[in-house]
């Protein structure tokens, strides 16, 4: 529309300022720009210039004339390459003119103006002359002069915005923000209003950047700004979470600075405020200084200058570095190190920064970091430019780690595979062998976990059940877990058992089933085959003595003149004391240990539960770690909760000078263990050997405390170290000659081997004989010689062969220390309350007996070989809790909770604590509530899967401790498989065996859970017995139990009787 208007006036002299044509010479202008007529054959050198600008598309042409916009010229004015020529264009002189600038209403009324009110020289005085402009050209008087390009944008802007009709205040706001920045770069002259309404509205940002260098990771602020931006726009930018469409904010001089946000810097803001307090970090740091347009949406590029945010990274000393990696090899020509040498991308001069790679595992972490598919990378908190050539010192630097690699599984594979490196006892590395002997009975604990009557109700079950009576089998067990069920009915035999007794059949029989399945299979496919899994064979001595460890003939131990115990400097003597039976046991031990490792290579603590044989054998562990000539790390081996009591033993009676221990299980094994991917190829899949620990996993440590099962899975790094003392507690978890875990512990390499376990033989005489082939091996011969030479004459004949069986105790004598608590400690005294053995039978109890009776009977004339277990089971939760079986009778009808809250009133007033001991979940579901009902008690349960290590949740160390610190009377409700070890309340002097075990040193257990070392209180325990009045002939099943378990118990100090389970002689006496 310009350009037509021009061609119509274009020869007109008259000045009018939308329409007005000058010439200067060959020169006019318009408001477009300039023109100059067009020469076909360029005659001088203005036409040669025109025509330049013309093919540069700068300027261009249009019927006879060239044009060249202001906006072009204003462009020209600022490059270098024109400054020598523009004087071709023969331009008006600069003006020092500024323009006077005047307003009518408010930014809110719709009809606001901003008015260009005349021209006014350097101090503000109003011109009087004629003035008129054109475009960029102001005619003053007759003399024209040429505004600079600011003073042209502003008096542009302030005609477009006179010709817009719809105004709102938003609309006012945004176009004075524009006109008052050019208004103040052009040194305008305001009215009063214009001058002190502040109004910006940004169309540009400006994003200054501060780096910090946080834990060795790169940390950039972002801090977005704008021209004239108020100082305390940043803070007010941060208070609020979402960026506003305006911001108003105070100025120092009272007045405030209206900030209108345009949308695309609104879109913008949005991003930063993303960023947490406008921070990144890290790699997203790195790329977002690398491409910040990327990460800041499509806006961005409008937005945001390139060359201004790079100007920002160099204010901000930001820059990336070119890096040369040198490295260096040993004499073998390995890598062992590298240098890194980084120099600055920039134009200052700065001293190249060195970094070190100095581990293998650091430049394996370097490679990895390089090689992440990202347009930089980052090395200790700088941005190192990616280059071809550094591309290839990299893959120089891989391939040094392949060889290395390589070097490293040969070696690691050589190290583990060489036999020198173990024990004498380790005779190869192959698959487990097992173990075929009419002497590993079921009975000595190959599946130890099995009780006596699941072992028979598996031996009748074994042919009935199919593998779908398994999975049937299984499926009820799950059910039974689901429904919060205690009991399960066994497919095929009609018998109930409880679930923890269904889930150790089920395992068994799936184990058996799983055994003869593979056996028939002749050819077996290759998806059939069970992966290989090496493991360290030993001489297992079972058929003939294939290692032996000579003893000496006397080893001397005065019982009465011996040399006192040696007790380390760490022992805290100001604050504690040892018992007379403690100071005995470490001298014995000491006695015999100068004798190791050629005369004697260890021995049995058999001491009595509740004796302090931990405090023992640590003192024995410190003073040998002070004075031992060529001391040796020293092995622990425990359950879990024992591993912890260990530690906490270690720091109540030592000082800090003791020993650096080692604890190698639970979250401590994750750190020193080699991951998978890092063991040999050969091991890993050869071998399938897939648990090593790393080469320098002992440290400096002088103990190592660890559980059964690390020693088992890690007995491949454990049994390649020369320990000095290996200690095993609660040993009979090693009593099985056929188990991995007693095999790991017989492996490992040690001068001097304690097994400790106040039960020594649990099953049968066997569980001995395997204790001594770990700790003094052939002592006892094989374990053929054994059987027939002690144990048939011992344990299987009608009469025992005393002459044997003390011929037997004396081999063993010099290397096994047993006490009994009555014997040596000086405890309070222990009473068996009697009057609880006999409560009556209820009418409900007999009515039930009878029908168990008799269908036992029924199922027996059936021919149903497994009702006698079911019928024991009943009879026992008929005795214990018949509300299990008539949930709606009378609470009377249960004889046994009537006594109970009794007894526990008595109790309750005396204010002492009360541990009931019952296995039965029902029965202690049923007990916690009548104790909350009665007594107002939240009782406690500790089960035997209660957790035991602090890992999650309350341990059941927190469970009792919580228990013991109650003041006055509580009571707390335990599983006797939840006692076998690890568990002290020697605050309760009152335990109620409300069920019995079948296994009489099981029971004692319990019991010695409250009566030991630390009890100030005499201990009363009550066995109570549901029985039938004098005369008549029914014998309860709790009356015959208690019977077998008093004549057992009588036989209970005698180690080498086994403590086995009652369940046969309760079924032949029933």
């Amino acid at each position: 529309m310009r350009l037509a208007f021009w061609k119509k006036k274009k020869n007109t002299e008259t000045f009018v300022e939308d329409n007005l044509v000058a010439s200067i010479k060959s020169l006019q202008y318009d408001e477009v720009g300039l023109i100059y007529p067009y020469q076909q054959n360029a005659q001088n050198d203005a036409d040669f210039y025109w025509e330049s600008l013309e093919e540069e598309d700068l300027a261009y042409l249009l019927d006879d004339h060239y044009i060249l916009p202001w906006e072009e010229l204003f462009q020209l004015q600022q490059d270098p390459e024109h400054s020598n020529v523009l004087n071709l264009l023969n331009l008006p002189s600069p003006t020092n003119l500024h323009p006077v600038i005047r307003s009518e209403g408010g930014l809110s009324d719709p009809d606001f103006k901003i008015i260009l009110d005349g021209w006014c020289d350097q101090n503000r005085i109003k011109s009087k002359g004629l003035i008129k402009r054109i475009g960029a050209v102001l005619n003053v008087d007759g003399q024209e002069y040429l505004l600079n390009e600011t003073t042209w944008k502003l008096v542009e802007k302030v005609k477009e915005f006179a010709r817009i009709s719809n105004k709102d205040n938003k609309l006012n706001q945004k176009y004075w923000a524009q006109i008052r920045s050019l208004a103040n770069r052009s040194q305008a002259n305001l009215d009063e209003f214009l001058r002190k309404t502040v109004v910006l509205a940004p169309e540009k940002l400006q994003l200054n950047l501060r780096k910090n260098l946080i834990s060795q990771e790169s940390v950039v602020e972002v801090q977005p700004d704008f021209d004239e931006a108020p100082s305390n726009w940043l803070q007010t930018f941060d208070r609020y979470n979402q960026v506003q469409d305006q911001y108003s904010i105070s100025l120092p001089d009272g007045g405030v600075a209206h900030v209108v946000i345009d949308p695309q810097v609104k879109n913008v803001l949005s991003e930063i405020k993303k960023m947490p307090n406008r921070r990144v970090s890290g790699e997203r740091a790195q790329i977002f200084l690398h491409n910040p347009f990327a990460q800041l949406g499509d806006d961005a590029t409008e937005v945001i200058s390139p060359e201004g945010f790079e100007k920002s990274k160099q204010d901000a000393e930001i820059f990336s570095y070119r890096l040369q990696i040198d490295k260096f090899y040993n004499e073998l020509g390995h890598y062992v190190s590298a240098q890194l040498t980084l120099n600055e991308n920039s134009g200052r001069e700065q001293q190249s920064i060195l970094l070190e790679l100095s581990t293998l595992e650091q430049t394996k972490y370097f490679i990895s970091a390089y090689e992440k598919p990202s347009p930089i990378f980052m090395w200790a908190g700088y941005t190192i430019d990616k280059t071809s050539y550094l591309d290839h010192q990299v893959q120089e630097l891989k391939s040094d780690l392949t060889e290395i690699q390589k070097y490293e599984d040969e070696l690691q594979a050589q190290q583990v595979l060489d036999l020198s490196n173990y024990s004498d006892r380790v005779i190869g590395i192959g698959e487990a062998q097992k173990l075929n002997s009419e002497f590993i009975q079921r009975d000595s604990g190959e599946s130890e976990w099995l009780p006596q009557h699941l072992m028979e109700l598996e031996e009748q079950l074994q042919d009935r059940l199919s593998n779908e009576a398994i999975e049937v089998l299984e499926q009820r067990i799950k059910q039974a877990e689901q429904e919060g069920k205690d009991q399960v009915l066994i497919p095929n035999a009609n018998t109930e058992v409880s679930l923890d007794d269904a889930k150790k059949l089920f395992n068994s029989l799936s184990d058996s089933n799983r055994k003869e399945s593979i056996e028939t299979l002749e050819e077996p496919t290759v998806n059939l085959q069970k992966k290989k899994k090496d493991t360290l064979l030993i001489a297992n001595n079972i058929d003939k003595a294939e290692f032996t460890k000579q003893r000496a003939d006397q080893l001397v131990f005065d019982e009465k003149n011996h040399l006192p115990a040696r007790l380390p400097s760490s022992f805290r003597s100001q604050e504690f004391s040892l018992k007379p039976h403690q100071e005995y046991g470490i001298a014995w031990l000491q006695n015999l240990h100068q004798y190791a490792p050629k005369q004697v290579s260890g021995c049995l603590l058999a001491d009595d539960m509740g004796l302090g044989k931990t405090l023992q054998l640590l003192c024995f562990i410190g003073e040998y770690l002070e004075n031992a000539k060529d001391k040796k790390p020293v092995l622990v081996v425990a359950p879990v909760s024992l591993l912890e009591n260990w530690e906490a033993e270690a720091n109540r009676f030592f000082s800090a000078k003791f020993a650096k221990i080692l604890s190698l299980y639970g979250e401590n094994l994750k750190d020193r263990k080699i991951p998978k991917h890092l063991i040999s190829a050969q091991l890993r899949d050869d071998h399938g050997i897939t648990h090593l620990l790393e080469e320098e996993w002992l440290g400096d440590a002088d103990i190592v405390l660890t559980t059964y099962e690390t020693m088992r899975d890690l007995e491949f790094s454990l049994a390649r170290v020369d320990w000095g003392i290996m200690v095993c507690d609660e040993a009979q978890k090693i009593k099985v000659p056929t188990a991995m875990v007693t095999k790991a512990a017989k492996a490992q390499k040690a001068d001097f081997k304690i097994a400790c376990t106040g039960t020594p033989v649990e099953n049968s005489l066997t569980d001995l004989w395997c204790l001594f082939d770990f700790i003094q091996e052939n002592l006892l011969g094989s374990l053929s010689e054994f059987n027939k030479i002690y144990r048939r004459p011992i344990e299987m004949s009608e009469d025992v062969d005393k002459q044997i069986l003390e011929q037997l105790r004396k081999l063993i004598a010099p290397q096994v220390l047993r006490r009994m608590k009555k014997e040596v400690a000086d405890l309070p005294e222990k009473h068996e309350v009697q009057h609880c053995k006999n409560i009556p039978i209820s009418t409900l109890q007999r009515q039930l007996y009878i029908d168990t009776a008799n269908h036992f009977r029924k199922l027996s004339a059936e021919g149903n070989q497994g009702a006698m277990l079911g019928a024991l089971h009943s009879m026992r939760m008929i005795c214990a809790h018949p509300l299990q079986l008539q949930p709606n009778a009378s609470i009377h009808e249960s004889p046994k909770v009537d006594w109970l809250i009794k007894t526990l009133e008595v109790i309750k007033a005396k204010n002492e604590k009360v541990i009931i001991f019952t296995e039965f979940r029902d029965i202690q579901v049923f007990l916690k509530r009548i104790l909350l009902e009665r007594f107002g008690l939240n009782v406690t349960t500790v089960n035997g899967d209660s957790n035991t290590s602090s890992k999650k949740g309350l341990t059941r160390q927190n469970f009792i401790d919580r228990f013991q610190a109650t003041s006055g009377f509580n009571v707390i409700i335990l599983s006797t498989t939840a006692v076998g070890f690890g568990v002290n309340i020697q605050k309760a002097n009152h335990v109620i065996h409300y069920t019995r075990s079948w296994n009489p040193a099981k029971e004692d257990q319990a019991t010695d859970r409250a009566y030991r070392i630390g009890q100030q209180k005499e201990v009363y325990v009550y066995y109570p017995t549901i029985s039938a009045p004098d005369g008549e002939e029914l014998k309860t099943f709790e009356v015959k139990l208690d019977e077998l378990l008093s004549s057992k118990r009588a036989l209970a100090d005698d180690m080498l009787q086994p403590s086995r389970e009652l369940s046969k002689e309760l079924i032949e006496m029933i």
